[in-house]
């Protein structure tokens, strides 16, 4: 599943603007708060996986929108951490660059 987010902001933004930038907003919370973690490696030491929901990708103009985005579909999946993750970015002839980051959104078993 991809989602691109980071389309320029238009006049009067529409009820689905808003929703996403919710969206977004709730991922940063959740992720500078610590409920949301990112590992770049493909286990946790010390951690079983519970159930995994496959691999995520956002894209966008902006790096905050690429990984607040991937956050927030990890949310929608109920997942609580994200492993494997990696980023890129491309550059376009006129001067942009363009975002990527994947990963794969698990859920982890609780600590006893």
């Amino acid at each position: 599943m991809a989602l691109i987010f980071g389309s320029p902001k238009k006049q009067g933004a529409s009820r689905e603007d808003v929703k996403m930038d919710h969206r977004l907003t709730l991922a940063k919370e959740m992720y500078m708060a610590g409920k949301m973690k990112i590992m770049t490696t493909e286990t946790i030491p010390g951690r079983e996986i519970q159930s995994a929901f496959g691999l995520l990708v956002c894209r966008s103009y902006t790096f905050d929108n690429a990984l607040y985005g991937l956050m927030a579909q990890a949310v929608d999946v109920n997942a609580d951490v994200i492993i494997g993750y990696r980023e890129s970015v491309a550059f376009h002839p006129e001067g942009d660059k363009y975002y990527s980051c994947y990963g794969t959104a698990v859920r982890m078993k609780k600590l006893k």
